[in-house]
């Protein structure tokens, strides 16, 4: 028969193993944010796939310059704008005389293609029965194929989502007086524009 101080030891022995397991369960597990903790090892999203790394692409200053003269086209006016151009996420920020207020966003960080997917699949959850909120699908801006899932307009918020590989492009387009199709129609070109100027 075992002593009761054996047994003690046995037990202590035993949730020290206990907490070693559960610790080293814990710092692989998913953050809320999708990310995992993987100790000296980067964090990854949740998910991503080969070809869906981050990368140093940007909407340059150059390339920026390129979409406010398309801008100024579109609206007959001199336009602004301002970019930012610091990898993964860089912008070019358009505005003008009577509300005009464009938006173009370039996520090229980690698993931006999926986040796309993720953030649409969301929105058509919470908004499958509102037209104007739910996502519309845009042919010839994102990646061809998957009957155009890969760009879409969302009215309500005169925003067009779209994604080639691992580039994830966000366009708003709010101008007074302009109907929500011509702005969905200028949102497109830009993207389309966009994504030509950053394939590099």
């Amino acid at each position: 028969m075992k002593h009761p101080t054996q047994f003690r030891r046995q037990n202590i022995a035993r949730l020290i193993a206990a907490l070693i397991i559960s610790s080293g369960l814990a710092a692989c597990a998913s953050n809320s944010d999708g990310t995992k903790s993987t100790g000296s090892q980067s964090s990854r999203y949740f998910g991503d796939h080969p070809g869906q790394e981050a990368t140093r692409l940007t909407i340059g200053k150059g390339d920026c310059r390129v979409l406010r003269l398309a801008v100024e086209g579109a609206e007959g006016a001199p336009v602004r704008a301002e970019s930012e151009a610091s990898p993964p996420s860089s912008h070019c920020l358009i505005s003008g005389d009577g509300g005009l207020q464009v938006s173009v966003y370039l996520d090229a960080s980690t698993a931006a293609r999926q986040r796309y997917f993720n953030r649409m699949t969301e929105q058509v959850q919470f908004y499958g029965t509102e037209s104007a909120k739910r996502p519309h699908a845009v042919a010839g801006v994102g990646d061809r194929g998957g009957h155009n899932q890969s760009a879409s307009w969302i009215p309500a918020l005169s925003t067009l989502y779209a994604v080639r590989g691992n580039r994830w492009l966000t366009v708003s387009y709010a101008a007074q007086g302009v109907p929500r199709a011509a702005r969905k129609e200028r949102a497109a070109e830009l993207a389309r524009q966009a994504f030509e100027l950053t394939a590099r």
